[in-house]
């Protein structure tokens, strides 16, 4: 396993800087608070024995001519050290044995005599030890104003947060050590049926696309992806299905084509051909040759717009001039059938599109219709303005003898053919016609959809909207066909 790009390793790692970075905020706060609490357990007590020894003073007049007794008490007290202002001058009046004498004596009887609000409290560092000295204003019974000093040495403090902190550093490394052990297998227990999956997902190929991967059961992250992956893997199979079907229908298109040219040459090869034979099978061999270009043409068109390739020129567009020009245009084609092509009175109607590609439309349309309406059929088409949705509406309508219902979703998918029994027998045609006609319609943020007449036939309507179109190119896979 290869730590440097483990998911596991990492998530481990993290884990344990999170747990560090942790561990150093909550010694530092830990430190504090334990100091805090201290010091103001020692300040509590300093402030009582202010109290006590401001009781004595008040009992005499002249704090430099205290008694034995009171001598005694204070002496019992510990550490205070009293100064009074005599004259214009700080003077000593009374100092514990137990405070050290010479410069702490001095920077003590130095420090403020309070706070604006009578009392405070000063750190000094003396020797190597940290002094805490309380400050307590008072007025002697004759008036002199004086200053109690409570001094009480913070060396117990200091010990107990260095054994608190020597714990601290000892306990730490351990704890940490321990979080990365089991931070170390409660990820790859978490992980493991990410790793599963990764498993399964490495037999799963190309020609096993129809396998999923199991669910565990549980609405999490890992839930949630290994549902992502089924319908990927869903996509991909109908992707490779599409593919594979598209690859057969375009081969069987090619075959019969190449097939009936083979056919011709071998014929005109075997014995000598007068010049009209030879030139009906040339012309047999061309119409081969054209169906075979025509089909080329029509995948690649087909492949650059399932690429996005295939890119719309909006322009302002009048439907009822294309959608007459297109029954003009196949007028010829229709009474060849003996079918009658009808155009009722189109109103004007006006969208922003591409119109070499509409007309692609009409005129596909057109041509399904004529090729699947049996002889002295009928074929209109028809053009509607629809207000309340602001679509334009083309339809092309039949006598023909409809499609299948089960066929109605499928005759846009590419190659695919309805029942024989709807047509007239030999109908040409490559089966792409309509996947064209669908991906123009949709590039136009448009619909087109196919019906059976209640009387008979089949009717195709393609709407788009008027004014404007979404679009601009093909936007993903076609799957359209010839009915």
């Amino acid at each position: 396993m290869r730590f440097n790009r483990s998911l596991r390793y990492q998530l481990t790692i993290w884990y344990c800087v999170a747990l560090v970075m942790g561990l150093i905020v909550f010694g530092v706060v830990l430190s504090g608070m334990a100091q805090q609490h201290l010091l103001t357990n020692h300040d509590a007590n300093m402030k009582a024995r202010g109290q006590v020894v401001l009781g004595i003073l008040a009992g005499q007049g002249e704090s430099r001519n205290l008694t034995p007794g009171q001598v005694e008490e204070l002496a019992h007290i510990s550490r205070v050290l009293v100064v009074e202002r005599i004259g214009h001058v700080d003077q000593v009046v009374y100092r514990s044995p137990d405070i050290p004498g010479g410069a702490l004596s001095q920077e003590i009887r130095g420090l403020p005599w309070q706070s604006e609000t009578g009392r405070s409290f000063e750190t000094l560092t003396f020797g190597g030890d940290k002094w805490r000295v309380y400050s307590l204003r008072y007025t002697s019974p004759i008036g002199r104003k004086g200053s109690i000093r409570i001094v009480e040495n913070l060396g117990d403090v200091g010990a107990t947060l260095k054994r608190l902190r020597v714990a601290f550093l000892h306990l730490a490394p351990v704890g940490i050590l321990i979080s990365f052990l089991g931070g170390f297998l409660l990820s790859a227990r978490a992980l493991a049926p990410l790793n599963r999956i990764i498993g399964l997902a490495r037999r799963i190929e190309a020609s096993k696309l129809d396998q999923r991967l199991p669910h565990p059961g549980v609405d999490d992250e890992i839930g949630r992806l290994v549902d992502t992956l089924n319908r990927m893997i869903a996509r991909l199979e109908a992707s490779f299905e599409a593919m594979k079907r598209f690859t057969a229908d375009a081969s069987h298109e090619l075959r019969s084509p190449l097939a009936t040219i083979r056919n011709t040459i071998d014929v005109t090869l075997e014995q000598p051909r007068t010049p009209q034979e030879q030139e009906s099978a040339m012309r047999s061999i061309g119409e081969e040759v054209d169906r075979i270009r025509t089909l080329v043409e029509d995948l690649l068109l087909l492949a650059r717009a399932d690429a996005g390739r295939m890119v719309m020129q909006m322009k302002p567009v009048r439907l009822d001039g294309l959608v007459e020009a297109q029954v003009d245009a196949h007028q010829i084609q229709a009474r060849e059938h003996d079918i009658q092509l009808e155009c009722a009175p189109l109103p004007p109607d006006e969208i922003l599109g591409d119109e070499r590609w509409l007309h692609q439309v009409v005129g596909n349309l057109l041509d399904n219709a004529i090729k699947y309406t049996p002889m002295g059929g009928r074929v209109w088409v028809d053009l509607h303005h629809l207000v309340q949705d602001s679509t334009a509406r083309i339809t092309v309508s039949d006598s023909g003898p409809g499609i299948p219902e089960a066929d109605l979703e499928r005759v846009f998918e590419r190659f695919f053919r309805s029942d024989p029994s709807r047509s007239r027998a030999h109908v040409p045609g490559l089966g792409l016609g309509l996947a064209i006609a669908a991906w123009v319609v949709h590039a136009h943020s448009g619909s087109i959809h196919a019906a059976n007449r209640p009387g008979g036939g089949a009717t195709f309507t393609v709407a788009l909207p008027v004014g404007g179109a979404g679009g601009g190119a093909g936007d993903g896979p076609l799957a359209g066909a010839q009915a």
